[in-house]
């Protein structure tokens, strides 16, 4: 079985459920429709592990054991891994957006559709109830609320590095290239045609930004993201480094050149003290 930490947003990981689903014919689970019930309805069981009583659900009813589904996604790691038992052998992947651009969707996918936050500007959203700052590392570490100190952070990063296959949402072609091989997926259309549109589709999605990287709405997300913002340039060198220990590539970045992950560090750690110069 295949479990996914699903830490995009609802619009971006709806498109890769498809994939795994039409491209990739893996059954896996989601909430189609009201109540959740251990049935299949087009082909996906009618649980939502994307909540706390959904996880309940399938873990009372033993899902990983009886072999019903292949892949199922949750924002709650712990929770998610409480499903398996010592002797199943589940294996985790997440594929990460920079989490400024996630932030960023989520904010703008609020407004304008009737939620609490639809008037909110970008500030008051950021402060609200609604929105919780650096999912990723809270997720991980189990802390969901009050303040996250360099600890979560840390433990964040074990768990990263010893528990998934790192995925990139900026090179989503070639993550979906290193799940075939790992995890043997194979393509349920001659030539792979299927993964090249609807990759092709979502890759632009996530690439695209309205907040301008270095303008003031860009920097009041990042500076609230933090710890997930570091959190994302770590798994950069995890997605690198797994090309070579994983996939037996070279340390190279998309322009073919050897990445200096020293270097990658240095211009971070200026960057947030250029930051804090001027007060974000």
């Amino acid at each position: 079985m295949v479990v996914t930490a699903n830490l995009w947003t609802k619009s971006n990981g709806g498109k890769l459920k498809s994939i795994m689903t039409k491209c990739y014919n893996l059954r896996r689970t989601e909430q189609v429709k009201d109540p959740e019930t251990l049935t299949f309805i087009d082909g996906v069981l009618n649980i939502d592990t994307q909540t706390q009583s959904g996880l309940a659900k399938a873990r009372a009813a033993n899902i990983v054991g009886t072999g019903l589904v292949d892949v199922f996604a949750t924002g709650y790691f712990l929770e998610g891994i409480m499903l398996f038992k010592p002797h199943h052998r589940g294996r985790a992947f997440t594929i990460l957006n920079h989490p400024v651009l996630r932030v960023q969707n989520l904010f703008l996918s609020r407004n304008g559709h009737g939620s609490d936050s639809e008037h909110l500007s970008l500030a008051e959203y950021l402060e609200s109830p609604v929105h919780i700052d650096n999912w990723v590392v809270r997720s991980l570490t189990n802390d969901k609320s009050g303040e996250l100190t360099e600890d979560h952070f840390l433990i964040a990063k074990g768990i990263l590095s010893r528990k998934f296959l790192i995925g990139i949402a900026e090179y989503f072609e070639e993550t979906l290239r290193r799940l075939e091989t790992y995890y043997g997926l194979e393509n349920q259309d001659d030539g792979g045609e299927c993964v090249r549109r609807n990759s092709k589709q979502l890759e632009g999605t996530l690439r695209s930004s309205t907040f301008a990287r270095g303008s003031e709405e860009w920097n009041l997300i990042a500076k609230k993201e933090e710890f997930d913002v570091m959190l994302y340039y770590y798994a950069l060198e995890l997605f690198n480094k797994q090309a070579t220990t994983i996939f037996k590539r070279p340390y190279v970045g998309k322009d073919g050149k050897e990445i200096d992950f020293a270097e990658i560090k240095r211009l971070e750690m200026l960057k947030n003290k250029m930051m804090e110069m001027v007060g974000f």
